[in-house]
């Protein structure tokens, strides 16, 4: 039998409800016990490192994860993370970057309900992150409602459907069917060896557009010291450049060597600096474009970066590098 390993997080989960709501409070081993296919599936090793609602997840936390799987690759066949569903996308996409190349699967996978609920997805989510964890695969996924997606497309679609997260801008990983088989699509393997390059700077700003956006907003995040600073443009990365023009802001950030990135507020297909004068001034003035990545993977990815350089020149060179799939080359 397989060895995995199943680090646990807290989230939705493991919680149960308290006077002032729901809490994580349910241990990793207990959520093993609680499903009684496991025990013929793999032998199973529970480790707690985190015990926390995914809202309050932070950057340090993800590093803490990080280590934690790489002290482990070695000695597992797979590891599962339970995790909350809020902010497990940002935590798939940054442990994608600061862990490359990856021989065993890595999967991360939670509930829209607590394990103790009636009806909970929870049992069969775990269930199906262990049947996948056992495959061949390799790398960082979320598996959910029976599908498997890359850590770097993954996004939160739903706040309570089951059916909560979509693979953005790529198709799906593979797919777990009701008898159990696991269907793999695409099996990735890992290009080179394994490397844990656990490294973030979470001083970034992530500010959405909309008509009626005062400059000066801009301006004073760039007074504060960002390092990197993500905008949420109009379609294919629109930023206006008459009444309440942003250009003089972007020059700002030139000037100042802050990294400006832009995305797009549309949840499908690319952001294309070369279309419109709205975008192709932006672009001269040193934005540089998203592509296709969503704002999950942008944010950990400008993080990851930002711990490695803060040289605008080089910031650019790593966003258009793809790493782990997180954009169409």
């Amino acid at each position: 039998m397989k060895h995995i390993l199943m680090l646990s997080t807290g989230g939705t989960i493991a919680s149960k409800q308290t006077g002032h709501g729901l809490q994580p409070e349910i241990p990793g081993d207990d959520l093993v016990a609680e499903i009684t296919e496991l025990k013929n599936l793999c032998k199973i090793t529970c480790r707690q490192i985190l015990n926390l609602d995914s809202s309050n997840i932070q950057p340090e936390d993800w590093m803490t994860m990080a280590q934690a799987v790489c002290d482990a690759q070695n000695d597992f066949d797979g590891i599962v993370i339970t995790h909350g569903t809020d902010t497990m996308a940002y935590s798939a996409s940054a442990l994608s970057f600061m862990l490359q190349n990856l021989q065993i699967p890595v999967i991360l996978t939670g509930s829209q309900l607590s394990i103790e609920e009636d009806g909970t997805d929870a049992k069969q989510n775990i269930l199906d992150a262990f049947r996948t964890a056992i495959t061949e695969l390799c790398g960082i996924y979320i598996v959910f409602y029976g599908k498997i997606i890359r850590g770097t497309r993954a996004k939160k679609m739903f706040t309570k459907d089951f059916d909560a997260f979509h693979s953005i801008n790529a198709e799906d990983i593979g797919q777990i069917k009701k008898d159990g088989t696991v269907i793999i699509n695409e099996l990735v393997r890992p290009k080179n060896v394994f490397s844990a390059d656990i490294c973030i700077d979470p001083n970034i700003f992530v500010l959405k557009l909309v008509p009626g956006t005062d400059p000066t907003l801009l301006d004073t995040v760039i007074d504060m010291g960002y390092h990197g600073i993500i905008i949420e443009a109009f379609g294919c990365g629109g930023i206006p450049n008459q009444t309440r023009s942003l250009l003089p802001c972007l020059k700002k950030a030139k000037e100042h060597g802050v990294s400006i990135i832009i995305a797009s507020q549309c949840t499908y297909e690319t952001v294309d600096l070369t279309v419109y004068d709205v975008n192709v001034q932006a672009a001269k003035l040193g934005a540089i474009s998203g592509l296709d990545m969503t704002i999950e993977t942008l944010t950990t990815k400008l993080m990851w970066a930002l711990g490695h350089t803060t040289d605008p020149q080089r910031i650019q060179e790593m966003m258009h590098t793809c790493y782990s799939g997180e954009f169409r080359e």
